[in-house]
């Protein structure tokens, strides 16, 4: 018998960039606030790394195979939910985003996006009100809140583009007149029909 010679995969570039990504260092990719942001490119992750924190939390993945010069090739994604509880951490993920950061986020309800930027919802507040005892907070996109550390409360979204997307969940099960209450404060003249 002959010798055998493999015929070639398609997946040979694939493979040949996965052993690339595997053989590359951690890096770290931005630092603010006590907190380092580590991009692990054997896992695919971004990990936030502080002296306080060294298991690190997870704030976002990328595919391990793409290229980090190409920016991951658009697979980049930062999850920003985890991060609220820790105000420097979340400070920290914010800045990094605002920088040269992932393109794609999935945004925990302590970040609010206005203007093409990311701010900390504590920074984002235009106006607060008190009704029925409960702190609210009208925030820079527009959106209602109630006021609760670590993380606001999502109440209303009025400029959600349908109708349905304009209340959250946590509105629906406030008392009826609480409701109303912050119907006439958040839209006094009913112009977003609520």
């Amino acid at each position: 018998m002959g010798e055998v010679i493999p015929f070639p995969s398609r997946n040979v570039a694939e493979a040949a960039a996965a052993t690339a990504a595997t053989r590359r260092p951690p890096a770290t990719v931005f630092h603010d606030r006590g907190w380092r942001i580590l991009e692990l490119p054997s896992s695919g992750q971004f990990l936030a790394v502080s002296s306080y924190c060294r298991r690190g939390v997870v704030v976002g993945r990328f595919a391990p195979q793409a290229a980090a010069e190409n920016h991951h090739e658009g697979t980049e994604i930062a999850i920003l939910t985890r991060c609220g509880a820790d105000e420097k951490l979340a400070r920290c993920t914010i800045a990094w985003l605002n920088s040269a950061g992932p393109r794609t986020a999935i945004l925990g309800s302590f970040v609010v996006a206005a203007g093409g930027r990311y701010r900390y919802w504590r920074d984002a507040i235009v106006e607060v009100a008190a009704i029925g005892g409960t702190r609210l907070a009208r925030l820079l996109d527009g959106s209602i809140a109630i006021a609760r550390e670590p993380e606001p409360v999502p109440l209303l979204d009025l400029f959600a583009p349908s109708k349905e997307d304009r209340r959250r969940a946590a509105f629906d099960r406030l008392p009826r007149d609480m409701r109303a209450a912050i119907l006439r404060w958040a839209d006094p003249r009913a112009q977003f029909g609520v």
